[in-house]
């Protein structure tokens, strides 16, 4: 079984020993045989062959043991299944450069003579200005006699099933002729005899067809003479009536010749007249044209100053509409910022029940690992009482051996006893090795208490962190919120510049001294606080008034905002801070306490500052901060 790879004419040059080289065509063929007995195996054949001379062959058998060789002998780095594509590869590229005048991959046949005596040499060079480069060396072994019968014998078998075929294919081809012959042949004899009895109807018809016109042209001839004679009277008849009509006519056209000259001459002058017009008529079509010009020229400035002012428009309106759109993000930002707030809170409320859990499990686990200590200690004190009696039991033991020694004629009673001492030394031991596995469990689960204890703590300390980033943030955000309803709400609550400067404590001052309003009741609570006491600060229902030196109207503020915070967590626990009874939110006092009048005794309780200084007060854990909308809570480092 053959499988054909390749099959093409190379040029190659042939050298040959005591002769000169030459070039010849040589038919070069791969083929890839498989054999099957003893063992199946695949060769590759090489063959080269010479279309003009058939007794030029040389064969190459190169199986896989042989290749294994070739492999090592000439240092290929391909295997013997892909040793077939890289040698046809190479045979393309020598087929490829044989049309050069310096081909680059040459193929050359090495052979010695006589041919019997020696094997040929199929070599594939790569040549180059520096060497000749050798890339495989074929050992091909000429043909014998028998090796040529066989090929001889194979090419005319070949050529005799290629003969078969085609006389085959002439044979189907010529019975296919023939009967498309014979076809055409009784198509033509129908349409032939169709023809023949085409040609009689017709000679018959033109014959008669030549009777009737000639019957016809007779007596046309014979109307048209008469026709002829007719015409020939009417002829002369209106040759007479046309000469009278012409000297008429001729009467009356010299006399319109007169009158057509002199309405020339009319004409000329006329003609003259217009063209003094019309010259006249251009020049005003002249400037005419320069003014249209101008004019077009003006009418593409203005064009383009329209087209301008167009442009300048969008892009307002683009403006306009992207200031609108920014309007509408800034909104819908403020609502976003509100419903944060709103989360924030609520965060912020079960970070304290979380806080509160964890310090509730802190205790527990607190008392439960001073329980484990107090078993730790009871089982250690155990343990060392037990040691005790091994320390006595062991003295007991070393006194009964002396006796043992002493009175080697102890009764069996004795014996007895010792076996029953052993006995209980023995439990005793066991017991004081439980006591001891005990203690090392107790000990072990203490420590497991103790690192469940450092992590719980652990975690209440990311969760006091966790806390103080909440604050941080929901601060932050109170700011925000404040800040857009301040400018919303621009010069309703303003505070002039004049007023008193406060930083909290643990904030610094570049941040606490620009603070605008509003601030917390903690804030204005601590800045109070420090004020001296030999300034006047109280009000009363009856001496407050306004200073006289402030031209601006400060707003009023609640005194449950200034209250300290301990009065704050005086309060019982369900009543918010805002929500005391005699004071309402969103009540101020009136325009004569605000400038400068008596305060009406209707009117809210009005703001007083004890005159000595309070001391801050750390709130409790379990209070939120105060929160408003107006006030936001502090900032950190001020709790």
């Amino acid at each position: 079984m053959s499988e054909p790879l390749f099959n093409s004419a190379v040029t190659v040059c042939i050298k040959c020993t005591g002769h000169d080289d030459r070039t010849s065509s040589v038919r070069v063929q791969l083929e890839i045989q498989t054999a099957s007995s003893p063992l199946q195996r695949k060769e590759l054949n090489v063959r080269l062959t010479d279309d003009a001379d058939p007794f030029f062959l040389f064969n190459l058998m190169l199986g896989e043991d042989d290749f294994q060789s070739l492999k090592v002998q000439q240092g290929l780095l391909v295997d013997f299944t892909a040793f077939p594509q890289k040698l046809i590869e190479l045979l393309q590229r020598c087929a490829e450069e044989q049309s050069k005048d310096a081909p680059k991959f040459v193929l050359q046949l090495i052979r010695s003579e006589p041919l019997s005596h020696g094997l040929a040499e199929l070599c594939i060079v790569e040549t180059n200005p520096f060497k000749h480069l050798t890339h495989l060396a074929l050992k091909l072994q000429p043909g014998g006699d028998a090796d040529v019968k066989k090929y001889l014998a194979s090419c005319l078998k070949r050529l005799q099933g290629d003969h078969n075929n085609l006389s085959q294919r002439l044979k189907l081809t010529e019975s296919t002729l023939s009967g498309q012959l014979q076809e055409s042949q009784k198509a033509l004899s129908a349409r032939t005899r169709e023809l023949e009895s085409l040609r009689s109807e017709w000679s018959a018809h033109t014959d008669s067809l030549n009777a009737k016109h000639k019957q016809e042209i007779a007596e046309i001839k014979q109307n048209a003479l008469q026709t002829q004679r007719d015409m020939e009277q009417r002829y002369e008849q209106e040759k007479k009536q046309m000469e009278d009509m012409r000297q008429q006519r001729s009467s009356e056209l010299q006399s319109r010749l007169a009158d057509l000259q002199t309405a020339n001459k009319e004409l000329t002058d006329r003609k003259y007249r217009l063209e003094s017009s019309v010259r006249e008529l251009k020049g005003k079509l002249t400037t005419l044209e320069e003014d249209y010009q101008r004019a077009q020229h003006e009418l593409q400035a203005l064009r383009q100053q329209r087209g301008s002012l167009e442009s300048d428009q969008r892009s307002r309106e683009q403006t306009l509409s992207q200031q609108q759109t920014r309007i509408a993000v800034m909104q819908q930002e403020v609502r976003d910022k509100e419903a944060l707030l709103a989360k924030s809170n609520q965060l912020m409320e079960s970070a304290n029940e979380q806080k509160a859990k964890l310090e509730e499990s802190i205790q527990h686990k607190n008392s439960l690992v001073a329980k484990l200590e107090s078993t730790v200690k009871s089982t250690s004190q155990e343990v060392m009482k037990g040691n005790e009696i091994i320390k006595k039991l062991q003295g007991e033991l070393k006194a009964s051996l002396a006796k043992l020694k002493l009175k080697n004629t102890v009764t069996g009673k004795q014996e007895k006893l010792l076996e029953e001492r052993n006995q209980t030394l023995r439990a005793l031991q066991q017991d004081a090795d439980g006591l001891k596995t005990k203690s090392q469990q107790l000990e072990n689960e203490n420590d497991r208490m103790r690192e469940t204890l450092e992590s719980t703590r652990t975690k209440l300390e990311e969760s006091r962190q966790l806390l103080k980033t909440n604050e941080n943030v929901i601060n932050w955000l109170n700011k925000q919120v404040n800040e857009a309803q301040m400018s919303k709400r621009h010069g309703m609550f303003e505070v002039p510049t004049s007023t008193v400067a406060y930083r909290p404590q643990g904030v610094p001052a570049a941040v606490s001294s620009s603070r605008p309003w509003p601030m917390s009741s903690t804030h204005l609570t601590n800045t109070m606080s420090t004020i001296p006491q030999s300034t006047p600060m109280g009000y009363n229902s009856s001496t407050a008034s306004a200073p006289s030196t402030s031209k601006r109207s400060e707003p009023a503020l609640d005194p449950k905002y200034l209250q300290h915070p301990s009065q704050h967590h005086s309060q019982p626990p369900g009543q918010h801070p805002s929500q005391h009874p005699s004071q309402h939110p969103g009540q101020y006092p009136t325009a004569s306490a605000r400038d400068g009048g008596p305060l009406q005794k209707s009117g809210p309780v009005p703001l007083q500052l004890s005159s000595t200084p309070m001391a801050p007060t750390a709130p409790a854990p379990s209070v939120p901060p105060l929160m408003s909308a107006y006030f936001p809570p502090q900032l950190k480092g001020t709790t």
